[in-house]
């Protein structure tokens, strides 16, 4: 008898631990984040006229370069170059426009509003800059550098 309520005791705390582990509690956890809308250039191929004639009467020394971008989905973008249109060699001036068209009659904007648009995705965004050197400027032999900053406003 004994031995008959030892095991029955046993299999009392067998049966209440198995009933106690099989208890449960859950709870929700939420996740956030912040998407914000933002514009990156990625890329700026450099505008590059080779070589430029002063004694041609020719406005067709053009160069080409263009500007890549990612802007986050939705995000409504606006790209301008701001800068001198120029290029020297420490003494002379060459004076150039950049344009958004391969037949050089839109110029790009100097300041907003330029070429804009909205973001389809956050994939790249490729405008081209097209640029030419007008003809007979009296300027002398040399290597002609200039700067200008392309900005991408959001």
């Amino acid at each position: 008898m004994k031995r008959v309520l030892i095991i029955l005791m046993a299999a009392v705390v067998v049966l209440v631990s198995v009933n106690a582990m099989a208890a449960t509690d859950t709870s929700n956890l939420t996740s956030t984040v912040v998407v914000p809308a933002i514009c990156t250039i990625s890329t700026v191929t450099d505008l590059d006229f080779g070589t430029y004639d002063v004694t041609s009467a020719t406005d067709d020394d053009d160069g080409a370069g263009d500007v890549s971008f990612r802007c986050t989905k939705g995000t409504v973008y606006d790209v301008y170059i701001t800068g001198a249109r120029t290029m020297t060699d420490g003494t002379d001036t060459l004076n150039f426009e950049m344009y958004t068209d391969a037949g050089r009659t839109a110029a790009w904007a100097s300041a907003a509003p330029g070429s804009g648009g909205t973001a389809a995705s956050n994939a790249p965004i490729t405008l081209d800059i097209y640029g030419r050197i007008t003809a007979l400027q009296d300027v002398q032999a040399g290597t002609y550098n200039g700067t200008v900053v392309v900005t991408v406003e959001y």
